[in-house]
């Protein structure tokens, strides 16, 4: 007998114990690419920094970022299965995560750069 209660409880488990991990991932990335975007466009300029723009592009970024994390249960609900022997258990959650991760250091990472942009551009 399957027990889909308990699969889509672990499941729901397994995922938001990774998202802290996702979310302070992502942020070195995104800060370092945004302060080195920064101090090259803004070498040699009388510039104000706007911190409350910056910021809300930011979590605009983060709550985008949290929007595609939740497209990992999607993967879950279709390849997954309550079968202890299951490879999804074994190797695809794992697979998934770090290939997602990874995929979303690089969106990070152009993120950074284009609000250190943004931020120069319109001013």
């Amino acid at each position: 007998m399957h027990d889909y209660h308990a699969f889509r409880h672990a499941a729901i488990r397994y995922w938001e114990r990774r998202r802290i991990i996702y979310n302070v991932a992502l942020l070195p990335p995104s800060a370092l690419i945004y302060m080195l975007t920064a101090g090259f466009s803004r070498a040699g300029d009388d510039y104000g920094w706007h911190p409350y723009y910056v910021l809300l592009l930011f979590l605009f970024s983060a709550l985008g970022a949290n929007i595609c994390y939740t497209f990992a249960y999607a993967l879950e609900f279709l390849f997954g299965s309550d079968d202890p022997a299951s490879r999804w258990l074994r190797l695809g959650r794992s697979t998934a995560f770090a290939s997602g991760l990874a995929f979303a250091i690089l969106l990070a990472a152009v993120g950074g750069k284009n609000i250190a942009l943004m931020e120069f551009y319109l001013r």
